[in-house]
């Protein structure tokens, strides 16, 4: 039994280490386009974590204000449960904010969205995993 405790407390220190540090996210590929419905360009930015878990990061910009805010509430409207919802001040403007989570009916999955607005622009912050979406706004927007 005694030559089991070695292997034991170096998978117990794994354990922990993965349980404790924060996972960090490596950049795998970048697209850019164009919002149809009265907007400018978009980009999408895929990250992969530590965990092997995908994290996507996209930012959209609108003719104004008004359309980002807009859009802003109909993605709100299509949400299957809305975490939070508030304002979002910045130095230079107020816009809002929301954690909610959504249905992928095509791809038969759930994903959590972190997304606001700051000025004709909306971002957003989207995986499978609720805790990669808050940590990755953490490490990037906080």
């Amino acid at each position: 039994m005694t030559y089991l405790r070695g292997p034991i407390v170096a998978l117990l220190a794994f354990v922990m280490g993965v349980a404790i540090s924060p996972p960090r996210f490596y950049m795998e590929a970048i697209a850019c386009g164009r919002v149809i419905d009265g907007g400018g360009g978009f980009s999408i930015k895929n990250y992969r974590s530590t965990y092997l878990v995908q994290v996507s990061l996209a930012v959209s910009a609108y003719d104004s204000t008004k359309k980002a805010n807009q859009a802003f509430d109909d993605r709100l409207a299509q949400a299957v449960r809305v975490i939070d919802h508030a304002p979002k001040i910045n130095k230079d403007n107020m816009g809002q904010r929301a954690v909610a989570v959504f249905f992928d009916a095509d791809a038969n999955l759930y994903y959590a969205s972190v997304f606001w607005t700051d000025c004709q622009f909306i971002g957003s912050i989207h995986s499978t995993s609720y805790l990669h979406v808050i940590e990755f706004e953490k490490q990037y927007f906080r």
